[in-house]
């Protein structure tokens, strides 16, 4: 049974999408019902509830706040418990709010019987009588583990707000996931704009040579080339609008590449020598894209606003590092100005990297990064190195610039190492990551001698999983799939709502973003679960039908309402299904009837419960 808050009148300022998905969830202090609780019975009805069950008209206040087609049930929950009595005894309700509904605080009950209307909003107003699930208390999580031993909610291009190839990028975009859950956030890193500056000349009035003018540009404008704008035009955006899209360009040299490395690092062609080069700071955008850029600065002060406002579990920062050397430095200066003690910038006195990692309870209010440690190449130098890069075309580059020493030595209990294949299993380093994309994960999970090394490899050391390049549209893989090989961090493309984020949503619900991993051994679990849909109310049917209609010229009459159940755990056969669906209804108000015929799935065996989902 669910129910829909009601909205005010007043049309609230319209956010970007990937900013209304986000602000739909709330975790941490107390995250926002499922189901209907006090808070939805005191909005929805516009007083106290106390006062409403004592004053006049309740009969009429609850077909407000409750439409037929779920009322009819609640009734006949309401009888069967009172039996032949006229009112419900206050034992027997008492009674089914302890053992039916799972309640342990139960404020004391005046009345000696139950009319149904103080039945109904009693039951409404405790949310523990409602939701089918309950919440985690704090002392619930054992900090007392290796980090290694824990699943971890995470991001992957945190910064962006739709699409992988052409959304907006904001610090906003880090304060949503962090106010829900996230623990591990991905920040990709390039060098900031160069900017003009002018010298001391004795004629500082002159003109650039050929008249040519350059407007000043800042790290957070996004870049374009002016031969490219009346290409790009269709898709531009005012700044002042907050719209995804491109921000309209300052005019620029013609020669500008898209990559914003390449724009950092194109050295000067003017021929005006009263200007010099400056280097900007750096910026977070999605290289070789058509995504907007925002400021690594603005991204550093949003993570603290957002980090630990109620949740003190830390924080692993994922670093994919574009940029070069020098704004590297740049990178490790802004992060301690912003981070100050936040940051982890050495490893404590009693856990040697080398040797162990820390323990969940050591870190909280920690922010972790995790970087590639430094590359030495006997045969090129960082210069040449980075000179061959700027050399080659655009979709030429694949390499990234060596890791300077100072940003290398933040990859303290977590740094990146290159996963070359199975080998790489038996890398024993306590601090080591490997990040492989979906793809490479599945590959590796296909064999089964391969599987069982990676499971081996993860139960002590970290693992994280990306999405593959092709999912565009921000989509998602299952996380269960990785969960269930032990995979700590499986990044999530927040920006999209699909059956991979219910799923994440699912295991890190009304948690801090950490949870600790099921025990290696385990005995054979066998569920057998069945679930009845009894009725909906309030479904906002009738602009479907109209778009519907409109969109595909069919009969809009064909718009039913069904509800479908899937069961999410590790399959035995390929043949096996876990996918089950209600009849379908033609109305807004759906009811299935006091006998619908339940959802069932039995004797499911080999279930985990911590990695095991109902969609």
């Amino acid at each position: 049974m669910m129910c829909f808050s009601f909205r005010s009148g007043e049309k609230p300022k319209e956010k970007p999408s990937f900013m209304r998905r986000m602000t739909t969830f709330t975790r941490g202090d107390r995250p926002r019902m499922a189901m209907m609780d006090v808070a939805f019975i005191s909005s929805a009805l516009g007083g106290n509830i106390k006062s409403l069950v004592a004053g006049d008209g309740k009969d009429h206040i609850l077909r407000k706040a409750c439409h037929d087609s779920v009322r009819r049930h609640v009734e006949r929950v309401y009888d069967n418990l009172r039996g032949r009595d006229r009112k419900l005894p206050r034992r027997k309700f008492v009674i089914f709010l302890k053992k039916t509904q799972g309640l342990t605080d139960i404020e004391q009950l005046e009345a000696e019987d139950v009319t149904f209307q103080e039945f109904f909003f009693y039951w409404f107003q405790h949310k523990d009588a409602w939701c089918a699930t309950r919440d985690i208390r704090d002392d619930e999580l054992d900090e007392t583990k290796p980090i290694s031993n824990y699943f971890i909610s995470s991001s992957h291009n945190t910064y962006l707000e739709g699409n992988q190839l052409s959304s907006k990028s904001s610090a906003e975009a880090y304060q949503a996931v962090l106010s829900n859950g996230c623990r591990c956030i991905e920040i990709d890193v390039w060098n900031g704009a160069t900017t003009r500056t002018p010298s001391k000349s004795p004629n500082p009035g002159r003109s650039p040579a050929r008249g040519h003018r350059r407007n000043l540009s800042t790290p957070s404008q996004n870049l374009v080339p002016e031969s490219l704008t009346h290409k790009l035009g269709r898709h531009s955006r005012a700044a002042s609008t907050g719209q995804p899209g491109w921000l309209a360009p300052e005019p620029r040299d013609s020669c500008t590449s898209l990559d914003p490395k390449d724009m950092g690092d194109r050295p000067s062609r003017s021929r005006d020598s009263s200007r010099s080069a400056t280097r900007g700071e750096p910026i977070v955008h999605h290289h070789g894209t058509m995504t907007s850029s925002v400021p690594f600065r603005d991204v550093c002060r949003a993570i603290k606003e957002s980090a630990f406002k109620k949740n003190p579990l830390p924080i692993i920062v994922s670093l994919e590092v574009g940029a070069d050397s020098e704004q590297q430095k740049v990178m490790v200066r802004i992060m301690k100005e912003e981070w100050g003690d936040l940051l982890l910038d050495k490893p404590f006195e009693d856990c040697d990297p080398n040797e162990r990692q820390p323990r969940l309870e050591e870190l909280h209010n920690k922010i972790l990064i995790k970087v590639k440690r430094v590359v030495v190449d006997d045969c090129l130098t960082e210069a040449e190195l980075s000179d061959r890069g700027r050399s080659l075309p655009l979709d030429a580059i694949r390499g990234k610039p060596p890791i300077c020493e100072e940003l290398a030595a933040l990859g303290i209990y977590t740094h990146s190492e290159h996963f070359g294949g199975q080998e790489s299993l038996d890398f024993q380093s306590p601090s080591h990551i490997f990040s492989l994309s979906e793809s490479t994960f599945s590959a590796l999970a296909a064999d089964s001698d391969k599987a069982l090394r990676m499971m081996d490899h993860n139960r002590d050391y970290f693992m994280r999983i990306y999405p593959k390049g092709l999912r565009f549209d921000s989509s998602n893989p299952d996380p269960s799939f990785h969960w269930r090989r032990g995979v700590q961090m499986v990044a999530m493309n927040w920006q999209k709502t699909d059956e991979g984020m219910m799923l994440n949503d699912a295991m890190f619900a009304d948690t801090n973003g950490w949870i600790l991993k099921p025990t290696v051994h385990r005995s054979e679990k066998i569920l057998d679960l069945r679930i009845t849909v009894l009725a909906g109310q309030f479904l906002s049917l009738a602009e479907i039908r109209k778009q519907k209609s409109v969109v595909v010229g069919s009969d809009n009459r064909k718009v039913r309402t069904s509800v479908k159940v899937e069961l999410h755990v590790e399959k035995q056969h390929k043949s096996l299904d876990f996918l089950r669906e209600t009849t379908p209804r033609d109305t807004d108000n759906p009811d299935w009837g006091f006998d619908a015929p339940s959802l069932d799935f039995l004797d499911v065996k080999n279930v985990v419960e911590e990695t095991s989902y109902v969609r």
